[in-house]
């Protein structure tokens, strides 16, 4: 069984419910388990907490 972790869920791109990187929710998540984020989000993992609902996350750019 995976240990569930916390995760931000972020748009990717601006809509009306907020910029790009604006964090509308957090799930926690085992990572083997069947979820995906909505069309127009993604999710990074946060253990610790730093992107709170509200908050702003930059993804890296690669």
């Amino acid at each position: 069984m995976a240990t569930a972790t916390q995760y931000a869920v972020y748009y990717t791109t601006e809509t009306d419910g907020g910029a790009a990187g604006y964090v509308w929710n957090r799930v926690m998540w085992d990572g083997s388990s069947t979820w995906a984020p909505p069309a127009g989000s993604a999710a990074v993992a946060d253990p610790t907490a730093q992107y709170p609902i509200g908050s702003t996350y930059t993804a890296p750019t690669s």
